[in-house]
């Protein structure tokens, strides 16, 4: 910490803290003798995780020193992505990675960490179906086509598909927890919708930032916002009851999709007005040559789609934080809204 700017005084108070600590252990009313701690954090310290991070970015530095390699974007060269422990190393070839992984297992026992082999996973995003090999001492790592981070699902083929129908899951599981609302008589329909909003759409919505959808999924989302108000009225689907009927009865309009892209295009612009590693992979250009033949749907085609602008108008209407709120209101809500089946 004091090598890396912290002041000297705040480092003194914080090495009083764990120096000479000792703790003790209680079972079932009977409490052990005192012992030394010598390792570690404390346990639900709010300290914990701002002191992890020094030692995280330290571990980070000793293995990137001298390392030239990564995935090239905006003139910016990537190679890792860190949130506390929890680290993605990129690289471009099975050398490098390797490289990157043996200087990050090296860095590791210098300062008292090691990696765990088995909750590391290996992901090779192209369409070479050869596989690659990495070990980290002596370990090979496990190759899969898709894992989750922070909550959200990637796959080696880049899509979203495999993360929009989890997030539909896991939100079709909360609400058939949601019975008791659903079959309550004294609660109006409104009620029952303000609280599907406040407790089932915020798992679908989770990560939605980072989503690039398709005619399919923009479809599974407005279905699934359907069956959550059908649900909430037990309106079976043999009643034959159109959606325009079901909105009317619970006199709401679709909001679901628009509360989708309007976060998205609320993170486009939060993050063009700000220099930032976002910004680089957001608005940079990798290089090298693009294959033939039809391309897959790219994150920024949503944003210019939905504003009706090209990328270099959407830049510079984010500029403007009044006009832009207008632009993203219009965009996300006033083409969504309505009673449409």
């Amino acid at each position: 910490m004091v090598d890396m700017g912290f002041a000297k005084h705040l480092v003194a108070l914080i090495r009083a803290l764990y120096e000479n600590q000792k703790s003790n252990v209680r079972i079932h009313g009977e409490t052990s003798g005192w012992f030394q701690t010598k390792q570690g954090v404390r346990q639900g310290c709010i300290l914990s995780s701002y002191l992890f991070n020094p030692m995280a970015e330290l571990l980070m530095r000793k293995a990137l020193n001298g390392f030239d390699g990564g995935f090239k974007t905006g003139g910016r060269c990537i190679t890792n992505l860190r949130y506390a422990d929890d680290i993605v190393l990129i690289a471009s070839t099975e050398e490098e990675l390797q490289d990157l992984v043996n200087r990050l297992h090296e860095a590791a026992t210098e300062l008292g960490m090691k990696i765990n082999g088995k909750n590391t996973e290996l992901m090779k995003v192209c369409d070479d179906p050869k596989p690659i090999t990495v070990t980290v001492a002596g370990y090979t790592l496990s190759e899969t086509r898709s894992f989750k981070y922070l909550g959200a699902k990637f796959n080696s083929e880049a899509s979203c598909d495999e993360e929009v129908k989890s997030r539909l899951a896991i939100a079709r599981q909360r609400l058939g927890e949601l019975v008791p609302i659903s079959k309550s008589r004294t609660m109006s329909n409104k009620l029952k919708a303000r609280l599907i909003k406040a407790l089932i759409w915020l798992i679908v919505t989770y990560g939605s930032e980072a989503w690039t959808l398709n005619k399919e999924l923009c479809e599974n989302v407005e279905a699934f916002e359907m069956q959550c108000y059908r649900r909430s009225m037990r309106i079976s689907y043999v009643e034959h009851v159109m959606n325009e009927e079901v909105l009317r009865r619970v006199g709401q309009d679709r909001g679901l999709l628009g509360q989708v892209k309007s976060r998205k295009l609320k993170y486009f612009g939060h993050t063009t007005r700000h220099e930032s590693l976002e910004k680089d992979i957001m608005l940079g250009i990798m290089p090298g040559k693009r294959q033939q033949g039809g391309q897959n749907k790219q994150w920024i085609d949503d944003i210019v789609q939905w504003g009706d602008r090209s990328l270099v108008e959407m830049v510079r209407q984010a500029e403007n934080r009044k006009s832009y709120r207008c632009l993203v209101h219009e965009a996300a809500y006033a083409r969504t809204s309505g009673t449409a089946s």
